[in-house]
Formats: C-alpha cells, structure tokens, sequence
C-alpha cells in the first residue's frame, strides 16, 4: 500500500474514532485532549567557515532565525494520536557559498548571497499508534512526514529546522530489548521546504527508497544496537554501537559503520564515488566524567578503498538523506579517508553552574603517493543551559576553532592536489552561535 494511502486511510479511523468517542463521553477527561502538548520555541543559529581546500580563499557564512510551534496530542482511545510541527525560517545575513552551512533555502545554482532565502513549512505532520501500555511489551508507530533520530541506519539532524521524512516507522519494545523498523521515500531537507527524492552521489540514478531495521539492547551497564539497511539498488548499510558502563563515570564505547556498493553505485564514473566495492568505519573511545568536568577520547580508523585516489566512508546514504553516526570523528569531511587513523577528544569544564566550556580537538593522518597528510582541529566551546530560575528554558551555545588540511582536487573530490610530488596546506577558521529558547503554551 502506498505510504499515502496509508496515511488517509489512519486519518479517517482517527476521525471516525473522534466522532465515537464524543458520542460515547463528552468529559473532558479525554486522554486526546488533556494529554495534548503545545510549545513554540525559538532559534537563532549563525555558522562561519573560511577556507581554500579546493578554490581561492573563501567564506561560507549563514545566519536565519527560526520559529518552531509544536503540537503532540494525546491517544484517541489510547490508540491513536496525531502531532505537526510548523517552522518559519527568516534570513538574517548570508555570504556567497552560504549554501555549504545548511542554513538557509538556496534559490539558484551558483552560489550567491542573493540566492539565500528563508522558508517555512509542515516539518513533521503524521499519524501515531501505540498498542499496550506495560512497559514489558509495547509498540509505538508513525505514518506520514517525521524525523527519525538513531532509526535504523538513518537518522535526522538539525540546524534551523530539522530533516524530516515520508515514510513510517515503529518501535517494538520488550523487557531490554526494542525491534525497530522504518520506509522512507522522500524528505524535507533541514535548509529547504521543498520535497525532494533521494540520489546517487551523481545524482542520476534516482533511490526509490530506504529500508532499515535494528534491534538494540539497554540496561543501566550495557548497551549494544545493530542496524541493516538499504538504499534501494545503491548501497547496503551495516551499524554496530556498543556501549558499557562499569561504574557510574567510566563508559567504554564503540562503533562500527559499513557501506557495499550495489548496482547503481557500480554504475557511477569512478572519480565520482567515495569507495568502489565497500567502506567501513571502526571506532572505540572511552570517558570519565566527575560532577564538575569530563573527558573523552577516542580512536577511529577507515578502510575505503578507491582505484587511483583516495576512498571515503561517506555517512549518508546517497543525497538528500542522512545516516546514522555517533563516533566522535564527526567533523564535516574529514577524518574518514581510506587508510586515515584519527584521534579525537573532548574535554569540558563548569567553571560555574549551567555552564560548560571546553576543547573539542581531532587529529588524523593517512598516505597518499608516498607522502603522508596531516589534518586536524581545535576548538573552543560554551555551553549556557540554566536548569531553573528565569532562564531554565534558554540554552546558547558558541564556539570557534582552527583546523589545518590540504588542498583538494575539487569539493566533490577530496584527493590531495599534489604540487611536486608534495600536498598543499590548507587551514581553516570556523564559528557557531546557537541560541534556544523555548515556551510551553499548553
């Protein structure tokens, strides 16, 4: 059944179920009603990047403003429910190749400030279904347009606004144990209101869909997830996170992430690909944390083999989407180039209450024509978050940071730009501001 019809068809037994219930009790103690949520919340984001990695010296800088209303009703016969969510996005600054910072709607093709534009739309618009109420067993679905956090092999980040997609999904819990699985065929990208389908990296093989399933395990020690998924005709996707926790401030984690290229994957030229036959991603690090401060490290290592140039574990599964990843080598681009070992850590500190500041740092190095690339980053963070008092609503995060790289054959190309046999530095200056602030009406 087509996930339109689906959708229709849900809506009209919510709508019969209202019509019922009302006629049978007319209390207001209706769960749909009285367990209904309403907030609007607030964000203010502005992102800066200047670098020369694949052309002249450049800025990429984007700032908007976004206005999020959000509904969540209650269960119509603790069954079925129905939740929006609305955003209304306005530009408030924007620099030629704005468009790189995911931030605001890019009218054109070439990238000009002009080009940049705010938008609004129905993020998240979809039915849901919950069968039991014991927290042994239960099960808990979604049809229609909705982000999926961590679902299987996909996952929605946010920036302004946050992606979101067409599809339904559902989450079967028993004991420790949850079975989840999600179809999705289009999205609403974070920077867009418009629907788009999902691509090849070329874009000219279409993906008609994404299936993925996973089952994970959690209790107060261990926790351990696997997910299989698959971008139809193009890519296969394996995930495996592990995490165990044997006291309280010690966690030991790992990940382990991989790409099989299918048919239409195999059909692309080879200087477009990331990888030609598979790309995998291993991970592990370990954290402390004390009242006061914390600390993280890590280790990650990539085998993405490509004939004539330098592989990559590409994150997502083709264009308009995004995959899941939670290691700590997360940093746009970098750091997952075949044969490439990267360290990373964070630190943080609360100098006073509510308030985090700390270094998040990476470096990584790998070969290339004999000669071996070095890359990495320092950056300096802040978080404010009051737990109470007036503010306990607001959150404002900033941070800033130098990184150091190479030159690249093109932005779609990360292979280095030789120059006599030798890579070319390229160094990079970054800067973020997030301010939150979020009301609840209900």
């Amino acid at each position: 059944m087509k996930i339109k019809y689906l959708s229709l068809a849900l809506l009209n037994i919510m709508c019969f179920s209202a019509v019922a219930a009302e006629s049978n009790s007319l209390n207001t103690d209706n769960s749909f009603f009285k367990d209904s949520k309403f907030e609007f919340s607030t964000r203010n984001h502005w992102k800066y990047l200047k670098e020369n990695a694949s052309q002249p010296k450049e800025v990429h800088s984007a700032w908007g403003q976004a206005f999020t209303f959000n509904y969540k009703s209650g269960y119509l016969l603790d069954i079925l429910g129905f939740d929006f969510t609305y955003d209304n996005v306005i530009k408030l600054g924007a620099s030629d190749y704005f468009a790189t910072r995911n931030l605001l709607y890019n009218t054109g093709k070439k990238p000009n400030k002009h080009n940049a534009h705010g938008f609004n739309k129905f993020t998240q618009r979809y039915a849901k279904v919950k069968l039991g109420n014991s927290t042994d067993l239960n099960f808990n679905g979604k049809v229609g347009w909705h982000s999926l956090k961590d679902m299987g092999v996909v996952s929605s980040s946010q920036h302004l606004t946050r992606y979101s997609y067409l599809g339904y999904s559902g989450v079967l819990k028993y004991a420790n144990f949850a079975l989840s699985l999600a179809y999705i065929d289009s999205a609403l990208p974070r920077e867009s209101s418009q629907k788009v389908h999902f691509y090849s990296i070329d874009r000219k093989h279409e993906i008609d869909n994404i299936k993925t399933a996973g089952i994970a395990y959690n209790d107060k020690a261990l926790k351990l997830d696997y997910s299989y998924g698959v971008a139809k005709d193009y890519i296969k996707r394996h995930a495996i996170e592990f995490a165990y926790k044997p006291m309280d401030k010690l966690t030991f984690g790992s990940q382990i992430y991989g790409s099989t290229a299918l048919k239409n994957h195999d059909k692309m030229k080879a200087n477009v690909r990331d990888f030609d036959d598979s790309a995998w991603h291993y991970a592990a690090d370990v954290e402390w944390k004390e009242a006061d401060w914390s600390a993280k490290f890590g280790i990650a290592y990539t085998n993405a083999n490509r004939k004539g140039a330098i592989g990559f574990y590409g994150r997502h599964l083709g264009k308009n989407n995004r995959g899941r990843y939670n290691g700590m080598a997360a940093a746009g681009g970098d750091y997952m180039r075949d044969g490439e070992i990267v360290l990373s850590s964070i630190l943080g500190y609360d100098f006073f209450k509510d308030n985090t500041t700390g270094l998040y740092l990476n470096y990584g190095e790998f070969n290339y024509k004999h000669e071996t690339l070095k890359n990495g980053e320092i950056n300096v963070f802040n978080i404010w978050k009051p737990t109470s008092g007036t503010f306990k609503n607001l959150s404002i995060l900033s941070k800033f940071g130098y990184g150091w790289s190479y030159k690249t054959m093109s932005s779609k190309d990360i292979t280095p730009k030789l120059r006599d046999g030798h890579a070319q530095r390229s160094p990079s200056l970054s800067a973020e501001t997030v301010i939150d602030y979020r009301f609840n009406l209900l």
